[in-house]
């Protein structure tokens, strides 16, 4: 009998290529997401520490100028820590949409590998039938020369 030869098997393959690519696009969004958060980490620390810092100093009697330059300065690392927090809520919406393509595609997949299989399981049915149509022919061929 010949060998078993899924139809689909390129579709297949493809698919699998294809989820491949998601999920390194999946590990690339979720590597910036965590270098966005140790951004927005460090930037919090600098803010928090310049803010104690401020407040040390105006115990101990700042001159309104240098007070000013501190406050605008907290300001842009407060701006810059929102525009970063803007930019990841976004990264993790295009997370969430890779993640429910990547699970999507699995299932295309398995659905594919279902048919792939239950396709084997008759071909194989079918190679049994064949040879134990040909024992028995042998046999009665071997019982008819006798």
């Amino acid at each position: 009998m010949k060998k078993f030869v899924f139809s689909l098997e390129k579709v297949l393959r493809y698919k699998r290529q294809i989820l491949g690519m998601h999920k390194n696009e999946l590990a690339r969004l979720q590597a910036a997401h965590t270098e966005l958060e140790e951004e927005i980490t460090g930037l919090e620390r600098e803010f928090g520490s310049l803010n104690q810092d401020l407040a040390g100093k105006l115990k101990a009697g700042l001159d309104p100028r240098n007070v000013a330059v501190y406050k605008v300065y907290l300001a842009k690392l407060n701006d810059r820590v929102q525009v970063l927090f803007e930019q990841k809520q976004e990264l993790l919406k295009q997370i969430q949409a890779k993640q429910k393509e990547i699970v999507r595609m699995n299932s295309g997949i398995s659905g594919l590998e279902r048919l792939r299989d239950k396709q084997y399981g008759e071909y194989m049915a079918q190679d049994r039938k064949e040879q134990e149509k040909f024992i028995e022919e042998f046999v009665g061929r071997k019982n008819a020369a006798e």
